[in-house]
Protein backbone atom coordinates (compact mmCIF):
# COMPACT_ATOMS: atom_id res chain seq x y z
CA UNK A 1 0.00 0.00 0.00
CA UNK A 2 2.68 2.09 1.11
CA UNK A 3 4.66 1.78 -2.16
CA UNK A 4 1.34 2.24 -3.92
CA UNK A 5 0.96 5.73 -2.45
CA UNK A 6 5.12 6.41 -3.34
CA UNK A 7 4.10 5.84 -6.91
CA UNK A 8 1.25 7.72 -7.39
CA UNK A 9 2.97 10.43 -5.82
CA UNK A 10 5.81 10.35 -7.21
CA UNK A 11 3.62 10.20 -10.41
CA UNK A 12 2.01 13.55 -9.67
CA UNK A 13 4.81 15.30 -8.95
CA UNK A 14 6.37 14.65 -12.42
CA UNK A 15 3.12 15.66 -14.02
CA UNK A 16 3.08 18.80 -11.92
CA UNK A 17 6.92 19.67 -12.96
CA UNK A 18 6.45 18.64 -16.39
CA UNK A 19 3.09 20.81 -16.82
CA UNK A 20 4.54 23.88 -15.29
CA UNK A 21 7.59 23.56 -17.81
CA UNK A 22 5.52 23.27 -20.84
CA UNK A 23 3.55 26.67 -20.43
CA UNK A 24 5.41 28.96 -22.33
CA UNK A 25 5.00 32.74 -20.70
CA UNK A 26 4.89 35.71 -22.74
CA UNK A 27 5.63 38.77 -22.06
CA UNK A 28 3.14 40.84 -19.93
CA UNK A 29 0.33 42.82 -21.45
CA UNK A 30 -0.24 46.09 -19.04
CA UNK A 31 -3.63 46.25 -17.64
CA UNK A 32 -4.66 49.07 -18.86
CA UNK A 33 -3.68 47.92 -22.69
CA UNK A 34 -5.54 44.75 -22.12
CA UNK A 35 -8.83 46.70 -21.12
CA UNK A 36 -8.70 48.81 -24.52
CA UNK A 37 -7.95 45.62 -26.59
CA UNK A 38 -10.88 44.28 -24.91
CA UNK A 39 -12.93 47.29 -25.54
CA UNK A 40 -12.04 47.34 -29.24
CA UNK A 41 -12.00 44.24 -30.62
CA UNK A 42 -14.98 43.90 -32.64
CA UNK A 43 -16.12 40.50 -31.61
CA UNK A 44 -16.42 41.54 -28.25
CA UNK A 45 -18.24 44.69 -29.14
CA UNK A 46 -20.95 42.23 -30.93
CA UNK A 47 -21.13 40.41 -27.89
CA UNK A 48 -21.93 42.84 -25.56
CA UNK A 49 -24.27 44.81 -28.08
CA UNK A 50 -26.37 41.00 -28.02
CA UNK A 51 -26.29 40.54 -24.38
CA UNK A 52 -27.41 44.45 -23.75
CA UNK A 53 -30.24 43.71 -26.46
CA UNK A 54 -31.03 40.02 -24.60
CA UNK A 55 -31.26 41.61 -21.20
CA UNK A 56 -33.31 44.99 -22.31
CA UNK A 57 -35.57 42.46 -24.04
CA UNK A 58 -36.27 40.35 -20.51
CA UNK A 59 -36.53 43.86 -17.86
CA UNK A 60 -39.53 44.96 -20.97
CA UNK A 61 -41.45 41.67 -20.47
CA UNK A 62 -40.89 41.50 -16.61
CA UNK A 63 -41.62 45.10 -16.56
CA UNK A 64 -44.85 44.17 -19.06
CA UNK A 65 -46.00 41.49 -16.35
CA UNK A 66 -45.34 43.75 -13.14
CA UNK A 67 -47.48 46.46 -14.86
CA UNK A 68 -50.51 43.69 -15.44
CA UNK A 69 -50.14 42.57 -12.18
CA UNK A 70 -50.51 45.80 -10.47
CA UNK A 71 -53.23 47.17 -12.81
Amino acid sequence: MRNKILVLGAIAFTAYVIGSRSVTVKKSESVPHQLVRLRDERKAKKDRERKAKKITAAVKDVAHDVRKRLS
